[in-house]
């Protein structure tokens, strides 16, 4: 029991920076456009801790390869203190892989599912949260909207692209975590 308390303790405080942290990856591939406040606001927070980063680890296009390195890191470190710092450094490595991963896809899975209650209950238009949601949601749907049509009135893509991310959450991070137990 005071496992399971002290486990989602931990999940919980390391929840926040990487979630700020995955933003700071995925909005410039969306292009969110930075006078957004929520935009400004991830980029305030972690340009001081990316900043020194970017100098020695360049970017890829729009892709900050430093905010990926520093996410995979403290994705690296929630898996070390869940494992009480037990086992050798390339297994907390490769958990921490798995757990970015496990983490993006879970956030992914959760922008979708917004995006979904958004288009039934119409919030306001201009909003930043909408904004950022679609823009994040619809590059996953529309590689589903291509493939797959509507089906009369409704559009499947949403949950195809949920199914798509729920089985890709279960799978990469059990390969990977397989891959440390062998280690």
């Amino acid at each position: 029991m005071g496992y399971m308390i002290y486990s989602y303790l931990i999940q919980f405080l390391f929840w926040i920076p990487l979630t700020i942290l995955f933003l700071r990856i995925a909005l410039p591939l969306v292009r969110a456009p930075f006078s957004d406040p929520l935009v400004g606001w991830v980029y305030s927070v972690t340009t001081p801790v990316l900043q020194p980063i970017e100098r020695l680890v360049p970017r890829w296009r729009n892709l900050s390869l430093a905010a990926v390195l520093v996410f995979w890191l403290v994705a690296s470190l929630e898996q070390a203190l869940l494992m009480l710092f037990s086992g050798h450094i390339l297994i907390w490595l490769l958990n921490g892989l798995a757990g970015a991963i496990s983490f993006a896809l879970g956030f992914m899975i959760v922008v979708i599912f917004v995006w979904v209650l958004f288009t039934f209950f119409q919030p306001r238009a201009g909003s930043s949260i909408v904004s950022i949601v679609q823009r994040l949601s619809s590059p996953i749907c529309n590689a589903f909207r291509r493939r797959i049509p509507a089906v009369g009135p409704f559009d499947l893509s949403p949950a195809l692209a949920i199914l798509t991310l729920t089985i890709l959450r279960l799978i990469l991070p059990s390969v990977i975590f397989a891959l440390a137990a062998k280690l």
